[in-house]
């Protein structure tokens, strides 16, 4: 039993992206206060003293792909969150985390050490790089952020023609979507609305290729990318990337002029060096609330932690990383109290694929549960400002709020 006492209790939360600003917002008894009051009220009222250690920058990775139509760029993406995190007297330290000890207890960063009576990790992934040789020298990613992906269009406003790449894979070691397979599509899909504009459609072919989808697979994504021409290289892996394309596993050279690719997902050299249990896929080991196998007062969610028996389709990023800070948020308030964790958490994939000239909301969820009780259509261009007004507000929300 955790035996508390008169001081407040010391939270750590390590990361600053989705996973830990979701469980802040569920952790804290109310979210938002009126600007003038709310340090104030927090200070008084709070039996917490919760510290955030992190870059500082919130990046919105769900908008990268419309980096492709112009229409988002680094800017509009990244948010200072330091003033979100003043807002509710919350300490940040700027720093990288080498090490976790102790059971959890002990958090190093750049060398300095702080200890913490219950740790909650968000810190994201690694991906894995090195399973195809040549992918950091020859591809870019937008899971590497916006740097890479300006760096994607800058390579692509200057070309006429030629033949581009879209590709993804998949960790399943631990059995579920361990990966950013979605985006590909996004990007494959806005690659062809704006060569079309441009006028110099037919001059690019433009490939899709996984190991993850079967030849031959059908299905309502399919018949998106067919319609737009989009050559489907399913099954598909390159033994290499090379400079200027892939290499088979034959030994035959495949033409690309540009490739973006999406490797598979795992955890951390953090995750994989400290304390914490590690599971088949790299990732943090986590039972069904949240908690970190093996340690006390430790919870995850997010890039960084496996799901415990998991549907294969579920993911772990953006929203799926809402529904289990928010239960980790709960559970962990739960044996702050001496009490034990009930709180579990759907499993759900849901999303909206923006085509810009149409949109489709991608939806599977473990109870059958439609997104929104069916209020909005599922294939419909509307849907494209639904999911920037999703965005808008979520962004309004850390900025202002």
């Amino acid at each position: 039993m955790y035996q508390g006492s008169g001081v407040k209790k010391k939270i750590i939360i390590v990361g600053n992206g989705f996973a830990s600003l979701f469980f802040i917002q569920y952790f804290l008894a109310i979210a938002v206060f009126p600007v003038v009051l709310g340090r104030l009220f927090r200070r008084l009222y709070s039996r917490y003293e919760l510290t955030v250690i992190g870059t500082g920058s919130f990046i919105y990775f769900p908008a990268i792909p419309e980096f492709i139509t112009g229409k988002k760029n680094t800017q509009s993406v990244t948010i200072d969150i330091r003033p979100f995190l003043k807002r509710r007297n919350i300490r940040f330290i700027e720093g990288k985390v080498t090490d976790i000890r102790d059971g959890g207890r002990s958090v190093v960063v750049d060398g300095a050490t702080y200890h913490n009576d219950a740790l909650f990790l968000g810190i994201g992934p690694a991906f894995l790089e090195d399973d195809i040789p040549g992918t950091r020298e020859h591809t870019f990613s937008p899971c590497r952020g916006p740097d890479d992906m300006e760096a994607f269009m800058l390579e692509l406003d200057a070309m006429e023609r030629g033949s581009l790449y879209l590709g993804f894979k998949i960790n399943k070691l631990d059995g579920f979507v361990a990966g950013r397979g979605g985006q590909m599509y996004e990007c494959a899909c806005l690659l062809d609305f704006v060569l079309k504009e441009r006028g110099v459609r037919d001059n690019f072919e433009i490939h899709l290729f996984s190991p993850d989808i079967s030849p031959g697979e059908t299905g309502a994504i399919t018949d998106r990318l067919q319609e737009r021409g989009i050559i489907l290289d399913y099954g598909y892996e390159p033994a290499e990337f090379v400079a200027g394309g892939m290499r088979d596993p034959d030994g035959t050279l495949r033409k690309a002029d540009l490739i973006l690719y999406s490797p598979g997902i795992t955890g951390s050299r953090l995750v994989q060096e400290s304390c914490l249990p590690v599971t088949a896929g790299g990732q943090i080991d986590v039972d069904k609330f949240g908690q970190v196998r093996e340690l006390n007062r430790v919870f995850a969610s997010g890039d960084c932690a496996a799901h415990d028996n998991p549907p294969p389709w579920v993911p772990h990023q953006a929203h799926m990383a809402q529904l289990r800070s928010q239960a980790a948020a709960r559970n962990l308030r739960a044996v702050l109290k001496d009490e034990q964790p009930k709180h579990t958490y759907r499993h759900e994939l849901s999303c909206i694929l923006n085509m810009e000239n149409d949109a489709m909301w991608l939806h599977m969820a473990d109870d059958n549960k439609p997104p929104f009780w069916n209020l909005f259509p599922r294939r419909s261009k509307k849907l494209i400002s639904l999911k920037n007004l999703f965005e808008k507000l979520y962004l309004f929300y850390l900025r202002y709020l």
